[in-house]
């Protein structure tokens, strides 16, 4: 068999995109300002942090694991390939889970340009003509950037504050990029009449995004409509029969496990539909007008088409939303309608994909230019992180720390602790959240132990310096002790340890 190596212009739109999308990440750590620490990620903070809680546990070696946004102690449940990865590589890093993150993200995102640069050679678009092509497809968007620029909220500039397009989601988040690629894989593989192929890329799928296996059922049922005859639509829905597996534990564990139902939490609220037009609307009519599946290779053809049907289903839920948190299921929407205009703009002059370039990257250097700069969200006071990190070393995967929430998050990215008050979304948050804004006001110290009885809290934080024995919070007889503290004055964060049991409160 012939391999084909890729070409030159494909490999420099691959280390173009590596660059752009990484030197962000190493000037926000080496230029922080003084007395800030980079949290290692500049969107979805919160989010990130969740997913390293899964790989920290992967750093400690399982493969099954715990949901640590949620205080109640249970059994590991929840088996996902991609933080499973992440955390074996971040422990061949030194345990670095941030590095580790954005070396699986160049990774992913450099076989997500691969595949769609076959896509490209497929339908005869090579040279300078397929590199013009691929930098459409990612660094293309709507025109958020521009809108921002003109003062409208960054919060309803869509192609901007979320994962629509590629740009953003290899910039910002690599889960959304891995996922993409395994759903572009899965439905090419079906396209192109390699069902099995097609399985096995969906299951990977359904243990890494589950909303994006939907989207694959979704689309592949879509693309079989339109592209085999109505006697001909039972034979090719058959192999989905295969994926029956991955949705029917998904359906388990996130709809029917309250532990996980994080991943199903109407704390992901809809933007409003008009919002929608100005970030997906410049791709979706450059792929309307100018896209033909003209190409007269059967699987050529067919998997265009699948990339249509993607899009259809999601500017379909984009305007339907017949799911309770449906903008879980955009993220990658703009690769199809990039994809397909980047294919129609080859039937014309090499301007004109040049000037598509030009044209929808307003978005991808606006997010470099705000990602550039300093930021309170991303560069946090350094007591905030360094006092998790003080904790790692007394965490065990059953013990539950009390903290700030903001602390919470870290510690549940970076210590084997699960954390009363961490991820917004976590079920009881809310009620979580108060009691603990309660327990770091004025409360009494009777009241203050009582709660960390009854959640059998065995690691805490309080601010400043309580001494080794923090009676003026919990009183003279509390067990806890402490073991470190971090920063100065007002800054100061102590970090103490349960050295007797949890008392039973039946």
């Amino acid at each position: 068999m012939k391999v084909r190596l890729p070409s030159s212009a494909t490999l420099l739109v691959c280390l173009a995109l590596a660059a752009l999308t990484n030197l962000p990440y190493l000037h926000a750590v080496l230029d922080a300002p003084p007395g800030r620490h980079f949290v290692g990620f500049f969107y979805y903070i919160d989010d990130a942090y969740n997913y390293l809680s899964y790989a920290q546990q992967a750093e400690d070696g399982a493969f099954v694991f715990r949901n640590k946004m949620v205080p109640e102690d249970h059994a590991p449940a929840l088996v996902n390939l991609e933080w499973w990865t992440v955390g074996r590589l971040s422990s061949l890093l030194g345990r670095r889970p941030a590095l580790a993150y954005r070396v699986f993200g160049v990774l992913v995102a450099t076989v997500l340009v691969l595949v769609v640069g076959r896509l490209l050679a497929r339908r005869g678009i090579g040279g300078s003509r397929r590199g013009a092509a691929l930098l459409l497809v990612f660094t293309g968007a709507g025109v958020g950037g521009l809108l921002l620029r003109l003062g409208v909220p960054g919060q309803r500039c869509l192609d901007l504050a979320t994962g629509l397009f590629p740009f953003i989601e290899t910039l910002a988040n690599p889960h959304f990029t891995t996922g993409t690629l395994l759903l572009l894989l899965a439905l090419l593989s079906f396209a192109e009449d390699r069902p099995a192929a097609g399985v096995v890329w969906g299951s990977l799928l359904g243990l890494v995004r589950p909303y994006d296996l939907g989207l694959l059922v979704a689309a592949r049922g879509a693309g079989i409509a339109v592209t085999e005859r109505p006697a001909a639509w039972p034979r090719a829905l058959l192999p989905l029969v295969g994926l029956i597996p991955a949705l029917a534990y998904n359906h388990w564990l996130f709809l029917r496990d309250a532990r996980f139902a994080t991943y199903s939490s109407a704390q992901y609220v809809m933007p409003p539909l008009v919002d929608f037009l100005p970030a997906l609307a410049p791709a979706a009519l450059l792929a309307a007008f100018l896209w033909r599946p003209e190409r007269p290779g059967a699987s050529t053809r067919k998997a265009e088409l699948h990339l249509a049907a993607w899009a259809a289903v999601g500017l379909l839920v984009a305007a339907a939303r017949p799911v309770p948190f449906p903008l879980q299921f955009l993220a990658g929407l703009g690769l199809p309608l990039l994809s397909l205009a980047a294919i129609g703009l080859a039937r014309h002059r090499e301007a004109a994909t040049w000037a598509a370039v030009a044209g929808l990257g307003s978005t991808a250097v606006m997010a470099l230019i705000l990602v550039w700069a300093p930021n309170p969200r991303w560069h946090v006071p350094a007591e905030r992180l360094d006092a998790a990190l003080l904790l790692r070393p007394a965490c065990g995967p059953h013990d539950l720390a009390l903290t700030p929430p903001d602390i919470g998050l870290y510690t549940a990215g970076l210590t084997a602790c699960r954390v009363y008050v961490g991820h917004a979304a976590a079920r009881g948050y809310a009620e979580r959240e108060q009691q603990a804004r309660t327990f770091y006001g004025p409360a009494e110290p009777a009241w203050r132990t009582l709660l960390l009885d009854r959640a059998a809290v065995t690691r805490l934080m309080l601010p400043g310096d309580p001494g080794p024995v923090p009676a003026g919070w919990l009183g003279e007889a509390t067990p806890f002790r402490r073991v470190g503290r971090v920063g100065e004055g007002t800054a100061a964060i102590s970090v103490y340890a349960r050295e007797a049991a949890v008392p039973s409160l039946r």
